[in-house]
């Protein structure tokens, strides 16, 4: 959406329709709008916390932290008797580890009998006297009523696993043979790791230290796009220019001088592969000249957006300038995701491991989930869909509004406290606006997953057809989601000025959008191309900062993995801090 000034009253600006002269800034007298989608998602979350009481009353965790054997006893706890069970119910606080009879069915390949055992063997086990041996100091990879070895039987499900008996590591409480945890080790380079780890524990203070620098350079960044946009974006224009012309003629002078040396050369003795590279040459030539006469076409006749998006820049630096608290509000998304990513997965333990023990003949366990979790699961991973999307729209919205409410309000010095008014909008008046818009997103976003879910299933399939249009609609889904984000984005930025339900604002945002392509290109591609430079430019400095802090110290062995730590910190404050002046540009494009 596009603002500029008139005469004595600051009024949003359109292109394709004339605007109404009542129009007095961001809209007061609001009402609740979409309440059935605000009944919706309250209801949907209802559902949630039915699906967490089941997995909470009915799931255990432990069995798949801890592991759990074939007769429902959770390594290193004590438990609680089966019915019809006689093995279970034992004391399993000196057993902490799972040990398969057969390796193959850590793969859930194979049926195979789990025990918890006290150790892993450390050693091959190849006779029955060595088995015996194992037992008789407290380490029995037998079952375990089993006493004596004179009469038992071997097998995957037997008395005990097939002789010889592989040594093996313990890894995550389940006993991994130890020649694949070497053949891991020899990929992924443990030697490497370890070293990695004792130069973050040696360097922690440093990489504080980075951290806390980029912290200041993002915000020094912010000062810079707020004064010297102008200069920064017209220096990318003039270098692009002189980049794709000077390219275009490098690629002609490389042509000439391989057509020259072609043309030296006697006909009869011309290499084929030398006349395809001179025709190559011409060919790149030919379409780089091409594509810089259409963007340098495109970037005279968008000079004048060019201008917008250095005015919009300063003008996003003062909103925020007058409104520091917003460079929070990305900080308590960020926490808010983070609080429901927590909760999901815990409830997502306990689902998954929901289920009631049952006896079998052969006097193990297994557990049997209703018909109905598998629905649940389902249910719950499309909560995490909408759930996020929701969160991130309220800051898209809060944002939006408090920036809108800066700008319509004539005297600056009533301003007040925009984020709290935003807040409590949002709260009062457009929940069900925000639940609608995410849910469309969510939605999409659970298609494409489903989507991916079918393709995993259909790997070994011969059906090339059916997999070439499962791609296909994963790409389409894909940029019908990108679409969606930004219709949503700028309605969001409707419903804060006018106070509009979901779809009348999708629908001016649309036409808004529509009418104003060019301005939109220029600002989307501009804007966020000088984004990305200045979170680049903040990592940058880290990494060169930290190359003078971490280079000379000798307790440091690779000093380019705290300074990659320090990097992505870099990367994730300017995104956070950055993205606040993107939802600014964006609701003025």
């Amino acid at each position: 959406m596009s603002f500029m000034p008139g005469n004595n009253k600051v009024r949003p600006f359109r292109a394709d329709s004339e605007v109404d002269e009542e129009f007095d800034g961001v809209v007061d007298n609001r009402q609740c709008r979409d309440v059935l989608c605000c009944i919706l998602f309250l209801a949907f979350w209802c559902g949630m916390g039915y699906v967490a009481f089941v997995s909470f009353t009915h799931g255990q965790p432990e069995r798949l932290i801890f592991g759990v054997d074939s007769y429902g006893n959770v390594c290193g706890q004590e438990n609680e008797d089966i019915p019809g069970v006689q093995l279970s119910g034992l004391n399993m606080k000196d057993k902490r580890y799972l040990f398969y009879f057969e390796d193959t069915a850590l793969t859930g390949s194979i049926d195979s009998k789990k025990l918890c055992v006290a150790a892993c063997p450390n050693d091959t086990i190849s006779t029955m006297e060595e088995l015996e041996a194992y037992a008789d100091i407290g380490l029995s990879y037998c079952s375990y009523e089993v006493e004596n070895f004179t009469d038992i039987t071997f097998g995957d499900i037997d008395d005990c696993p097939d002789l010889p008996i592989s040594p093996s590591d313990g890894v995550l409480y389940r006993c991994f043979p130890s020649s694949i945890i070497g053949e891991a080790s020899k990929l992924i380079n443990t030697e490497w790791f370890k070293k990695a780890l004792a130069d973050i524990k040696s360097s922690w203070r440093e990489i504080c230290y980075l951290c806390a620098i980029s912290i200041g350079l993002a915000i020094v960044m912010m000062v810079v796009l707020r004064f010297f946009a102008g200069v920064v974006i017209w220096f990318m224009v003039v270098f692009f220019i002189m980049g794709s012309i000077g390219g275009s003629g490098y690629l002609w002078y490389q042509w000439f001088l391989r057509k020259r040396d072609l043309d030296e050369i006697p006909v009869e003795e011309q290499l084929d592969s030398d006349k395809q590279n001179v025709k190559t040459m011409l060919i790149y030539a030919s379409v780089t000249s091409g594509v810089t006469v259409i963007l340098l076409l495109l970037l005279f006749v968008m000079r004048k957006r060019i201008a917008l998006v250095v005015a919009l820049f300063k003008e996003s630096g003062k909103a925020i300038g007058a409104i520091p608290l917003l460079l929070l509000q990305p900080f308590w998304t960020f926490l808010a995701l983070a609080i429901l990513t927590c909760y999901w997965i815990g409830v997502f333990l306990y689902l998954t491991t929901s289920g009631e023990p049952v006896a079998q003949e052969d006097g193990r366990v297994e557990y049997q989930q209703e018909k109905i979790i598998e629905y649940m699961w389902w249910y719950h991973l499309f909560g995490l869909f909408w759930g996020s999307q929701f969160m991130i729209a309220c800051q898209q919205f809060v944002i939006a509004s408090a920036i809108s409410i800066w700008f319509f309000t004539r005297d600056k010095s009533t301003l007040g406290w925009p984020i709290l008014r935003s807040v409590g909008r949002v709260l009062r008046y457009h929940l069900g606006s925000i639940a609608f818009g995410s849910l469309l997103i969510a939605l999409v976003m659970f298609a494409r997953f489903v989507l991916g879910y079918i393709q995993s299933k259909l790997k070994g399939s011969q059906n090339e057809l059916l997999k070439y249009i499962l791609k296909c609609l994963q790409c389409c889904l894909w940029c019908f989601e990108k679409v969606l984000k930004f219709i949503n984005r700028n309605a969001y930025i409707e419903i804060a000025i006018h106070g509009y339900s979901f779809c009348k604002a999708a629908k001016e945002a649309f036409a808004v959008l529509i009418s104003n392509a060019l301005r939109v290109a220029a600002i989307n591609s501009v804007g966020d191309f000088l984004l990305f430079l200045g979170k680049v430019a903040v990592a940058a400095s880290v990494v060169v900062i930290g190359l003078e802090f971490l280079q000379d110290d000798p307790d440091v062995n690779y000093y380019a993995v705290p300074i990659a730590l320090a990097a992505i910190f870099a990367l994730l404050i300017s995104h956070i801090f950055l993205s606040v002046y993107e939802v600014r540009i964006y609701q003025c494009d």
